[in-house]
Order: structure tokens, then sequence, then C-alpha cells
């Protein structure tokens, strides 16, 4: 791994700057009562906290100035922006159980990013050990974004949003595994037909935004879950096949004839 050089860096911080002020908007609207524009601002800094890694690397004007300045940005806008927001917009209901539950989708993102810091180079790129962060926002973010746009008020909204907060959070500090898809390689050639269903993809989105991002996030959060059972079954399964495949071949050994009384009989 290549060490960081020392310096700032404008473009990649710039786009970090704007990532940070995307939260830091989405607090203020959700104090406002903007809970949709503030829904919204974090899906804008999902959109530039990818933008500046990238740029860092394409421009090679990685620093540690910017990797912390990133990871205090990601802190404001997928750890403190959603869980005010989603306490302004439902968890108030709930007096203290609501801030509660907030301050532990709070804690929880904390964590997750200190984490996700000592293990850099050292994990397996392929997966992410717990749900990222801004995924995790982009699942709150998702649910405000789809109820508001879509009027939606059937009374369950508080008890719903407590609920995948809570699970947001715990997803965040656990163990289980989520794809990270940094093993796709978006430089090769791929089928006419894979761009047309990108392109399908990408129209399908605009015709309801704030339900398909929220279902799509809502997916990923828990195909690591459900990945994770399957994998525990799929080796408890095989340790299974392995112990039978053990306890038959000693069985096996005791019923086979010795070349030795075959020649004294």
């Amino acid at each position: 791994m290549k060490p960081f050089e020392r310096g700032i860096y404008l473009l990649p911080n710039l786009m970090t700057t704007i990532a940070l002020f995307a939260g830091f908007y989405a607090v203020i609207a959700g104090m406002q009562g903007k809970f949709e524009a503030g829904a919204i601002a974090i899906f804008v800094a999902m959109i530039f906290d990818g933008l500046d890694g990238r740029v860092a690397r394409m421009t090679n004007s990685s620093s540690a100035f910017g990797a912390e300045y990133d990871s205090l940005a990601d802190m404001v806008s997928f750890g403190l922006a959603p869980a005010l927001l989603l306490y302004q917009w439902a968890l108030q209901d709930f007096d203290k159980l609501g801030w509660v539950v907030a301050f532990i989708y709070t804690a929880a993102a904390a964590l997750r990013l200190a984490r996700f810091n000592t293990q850099v180079g050292i994990s397996d790129k392929r997966y992410f050990q717990g749900l990222p962060s801004p995924a995790a926002a982009a699942l709150l973010a998702g649910l405000v974004w789809m109820v508001e746009s879509n009027d939606v008020h059937t009374g369950l909204e508080p008890l719903f949003a407590l609920i995948l907060t809570l699970f947001a959070g715990l997803m965040m500090v656990s163990n289980v595994r989520f794809s990270s898809f940094k093993d796709l390689n978006l430089k090769d050639k791929v089928p006419f037909v894979t761009l047309l269903v990108v392109v399908l993809l990408l129209v399908i989105i605009t015709i309801k935004p704030a339900l398909f991002l929220f279902v799509i996030f809502m997916v990923y959060a828990i195909s690591g879950p459900v990945m994770t059972i399957l994998g525990l079954k799929k080796s408890r399964n095989l340790r299974k096949k392995n112990k039978k495949t053990d306890s038959a071949e000693p069985a096996s050994e005791q019923s086979g004839s010795h070349p030795e009384n075959e020649d004294k009989v």
C-alpha cells in the first residue's frame, strides 16, 4: 500500500467539504421541519463522499489530511445527520426511548468508522465488516424521503422508523459481512444487453426515486444477515458431511479382508 503524502489537495477535499455541507444542511432542514429536503441532502452527501476518494486516486492526490477529513465528514453526514433527522421526524414521539435509539445509531456510526480506519489495508476488500455508514444513512434517509414524497400516513411510521434506526445501528457494529462490490471490474468490456439493463434500471429509479432507492438499500441491508445465515448453514452441512465421511472410513477398514487371512484359508 502506497503511503499517504503530506499536504492538502484542493479538489478531493472540496468534494469532502460539499459532502460535509450536505450533512450539515440535513440537520438544519430537519430542525426546520423540511424532512424531505434533509433526506435528499444525505443522498447528495453520499454522492460527493464517493467522488472524493475516486478523484483523489485519479489525480494521485491522496493525503493523510484528506483521509482524516473524510472520516470526520462521514461522521457528520452519515452518523449525526441521519440520527437527528429521524429524531425530529419520528423518534421524538417515543420521548427518552427515541433519543436513546438515535444516540445508539450515532455511536454505532462512530465505532463503525473507527473500526474501518484501523482495518484499512488488512481487511478483505471484497467485503465490509458491518453495514457501511453511508448505506445505513441512505436506508434511514430513504425511509423519510419515501414517506414524505408519497404522503404516506398510516400511523405506523414512527414505530417502523424506531426499529429501522436501531437495526441500522446494530448492523454497523456487527461482524456481518456486506459485499463491497470492489471486485467488479468496470473497465472490461460488457455485452450490449448489460448496458441496456443499466439504462433501464436508471429510468425505473427516476420514476419513483425515493421508493426505489429505499428498496435498494433495504435489500442491501438485509443481504448481509441473509448471506451470513446461508453461509453458516453451508459450513454446518459441510462439517456434518466430513464427520460422516470420517466415521465411515474406519468401518470400511475393519470390514475389509486381510491378505494374511486369505493365505491361511
